[in-house]
């Protein structure tokens, strides 16, 4: 008779269900090898017999498997937006060398499916024949975009918020905390007036988590030093156009010492116009991670797309498909770099607030 005291193993179940022990190891997983039935059944009796897994042996085994070479277990799905802009093929090119790096160092193979050349059930049945379980999707073309899909057969994961509906887990950048770490950089470069601009596509498709950033900065500035933000409908009938006009507009009202710039606008804007660095400085929230030059903030895309590529793996080891009832973002910090866009680094004047 077992002491009460013991802990309950996987071999004591599979004892009272009379099955082998690998058959509750894959029950306890939800693995899909099993009939759904065994699996209810087996995880209903471990719930019984008070079966708690021992965090050590799953830290063992986890050690013992990260030893090994990995075999194939795999394709993972890259399901491109069927709209590619620039922006969106520039962060393509950003995230997906990592995700296909670490999809190989896990075992499973990238493969990219365009969402323009294939209707959507014909791409899930794709799909489904080649036992392509785990899907990423990268930023979409268009911000708040829909995709109706079969999304109950696959384990999916998504960069950022420009895919609004289904709302599916996503990783991306802690962009809230990337405009706070970016204002109080300039800020200690001893800039006071500081701006914020950006296209209004931009702004939503970040789900204003860096205006948000900036504005909760803002607050502490003294009330002379705060500036309007700067958001430039490109959808109005102007366009893109006039945008430069409403740059310098807003330069020449406001007067901002350095500005926090979410695209690349400002910088061709401040190129055009011919104004320098040393006159109004710019930091950049889209740095990428080979050099440039530019200050700002570095988002980490390698990192994002390794985390997401981990996050998609641990999902279909437990069998979660479909929807999520309670999607998860996952955050990864960014980092300061300095640059030659923000040159000046002045001790604030008497009376300032810091």
């Amino acid at each position: 008779m077992k002491n009460p005291h013991e802990r309950i193993s996987q071999k004591d179940i599979a004892t009272r269900a009379g099955v082998h022990i690998t058959t509750v190891s894959l029950a306890l997983r939800d693995s899909p090898r099993l009939p759904a039935e065994t699996r209810t059944r087996i995880q209903a009796l471990a719930r019984e017999m008070g079966y708690r897994p021992d965090p050590m042996l799953t830290a063992l085994t986890s050690y013992r498997q990260s030893t090994k070479l990995p075999i194939h277990q795999g394709t993972l799905g890259w399901i491109a937006s069927d709209l590619q802009n620039l922006s969106t093929r520039n962060i393509t090119l950003e995230y997906q060398p990592a995700v296909r790096d670490r999809c190989l160092e896990l075992g499973y193979q990238l493969e990219e499916f365009h969402l323009s050349e294939l209707s959507r059930p014909r791409l899930a049945k794709i799909l489904k024949a080649r036992n392509i379980q785990g899907l990423i999707f990268p930023p979409q073309g268009r911000h708040l975009t829909h995709i109706n899909f079969d999304w109950e057969s696959f384990s999916s994961v998504t960069f950022g918020f420009s895919l609004a509906r289904p709302k599916l887990h996503l990783v991306t950048n802690a962009q809230y905390s990337s405009s706070r770490l970016a204002i109080r950089a300039m800020r200690k470069h001893g800039y006071r007036r500081i701006g914020y601009a950006s296209i209004h596509s931009a702004d939503v498709r970040t789900n204003q988590n860096f205006s948000s950033g900036f504005l909760a900065e803002q607050r502490g500035f003294r009330q002379s030093d705060q500036i309007p933000m700067l958001i430039y409908d490109e959808t109005k009938p102007y366009g893109r156009k006039y945008y430069v006009q409403q740059f310098y507009q807003w330069l020449q009202t406001y007067k901002p010492e350095a500005i926090l710039a979410l695209d690349d606008d400002v910088f061709k804007a401040m190129d055009e116009l011919k104004i320098s660095y040393e006159t109004c400085g710019v930091a950049s929230l889209a740095l990428k991670e080979t050099a440039t030059g530019r200050a700002g903030v570095c988002q980490n895309s390698s990192a994002i797309g390794r985390t997401a590529v981990d996050f998609l793996v641990g999902m279909m080891h437990r069998n979660e498909r479909g929807v999520p009832a309670i999607p998860v973002q996952v955050l990864v910090s960014g980092t300061w770099v300095e640059g030659e866009t923000l040159p000046r680094s002045v001790q604030p004047k008497a009376g300032s607030a810091s």
